[in-house]
């Protein structure tokens, strides 16, 4: 089945590139994303990257006082081609981690060979900032290995993998409204939101198959010129500061299971940013080649 990834993202370019390999190196066929007004070199790049066939980009910027990321949704689901058969609604911070195999195509193949099932939700695994003050150089993948237990509060939030055809809007970031059809969990059971708080947060954790690492915070400094500065593009009057990151850097168990994809990660970016470097300067783009030596200092 083809899988696309379905996103709305803003100045995230020093880990764009990254998670655009990442997903491609794990079976993702291609990308749809909603630039939000980004001034740091993000639009360029995936202006770039659409020019090399690698994602779809369109502007979305943000109108009066309306969040922009489920409009951005609803453009999405509009304008998707046909023959996308699956859609996986992330953000730039959420990598789809299959934990069994190094391919997310299988497991997610299996979920849809059921006619009946329309979405499939999974579960967050929170990663803290591993105790780092400062940005530092390598992959989000590699320096980002301690996260939250299993059964921490805010890994019962879910994203969701859907069948677009199916999907009327979107409720919140995390849930679809879907026209008909199941939707299951990671257990391939139906889903059972959580009784307190509904929509997009499920009654229970379940990790299997494939998660979502939910790289939340980062370093400190990463967090502040990044996520604090971006605020939410879903919630009204939603800041995300020092308690935001105090809950959510938690470091309580070493996972290595995305660290070990570095190196396919790499060589991915490495081909990507060698594609970039070749593409014509246009006036848009003054210098392709920064870009990939940029990228390269990234990765080295």
């Amino acid at each position: 089945m083809k899988l696309f990834i379905a996103a709305i993202i803003k100045n995230e370019i020093d880990g764009l590139l990254e998670w655009i390999a990442f997903h491609r190196v794990l079976g993702v066929t291609g990308f749809i994303i909603a630039d939000n007004g980004s001034n740091d070199g993000s639009r360029e790049l995936l202006g770039s990257l659409a020019k090399l066939g690698v994602v779809t980009v369109f502007d979305h910027p943000t109108v009066g006082l309306q969040k922009p990321q489920l409009p951005a949704y609803d453009k999405i689901l509009r304008t998707c081609p046909r023959d996308v058969d699956l859609l996986a609604f992330i953000d730039a911070d959420e990598f789809l981690l299959p934990l069994e195999s190094n391919d997310l195509r299988p497991v997610v193949t299996q979920w849809f060979a059921d006619n009946s099932v329309s979405a499939v939700g999974l579960n967050w695994s929170n990663f803290g900032s591993n105790g780092e003050t400062f940005a530092g150089e390598g992959l989000v993948i590699e320096r980002f290995t301690q996260r939250a237990p299993l059964g921490f509060n805010v890994n019962h939030n879910f994203k969701s993998i859907v069948r677009p055809s199916r999907v009327d809007s979107f409720f919140n970031p995390h849930f679809a409204n879907l026209r008909y059809g199941r939707y299951i969990d990671a257990n391939g059971s139906d889903m059972v939101l959580h009784a307190k708080h509904g929509n997009g947060v499920s009654a229970q954790v379940i990790w299997n198959g494939i998660r979502v690492n939910h790289y939340a915070v980062k370093s400190l400094e990463e967090f502040l010129l990044g996520k604090h500065l971006r605020g939410s593009a879903a919630t009204a009057n939603r800041v995300k500061h020092k308690a935001y990151f105090q809950a959510h850097d938690r470091n309580d168990e070493q996972c290595l299971l995305a660290a070990a994809l570095a190196p396919q990660v790499k060589a991915e970016m490495m081909t990507l940013s060698e594609q970039l470097a070749a593409l014509p300067a246009e006036r848009e783009v003054s210098n392709h080649s920064w870009l990939a030596n940029s990228i390269k200092k990234l990765i080295k």
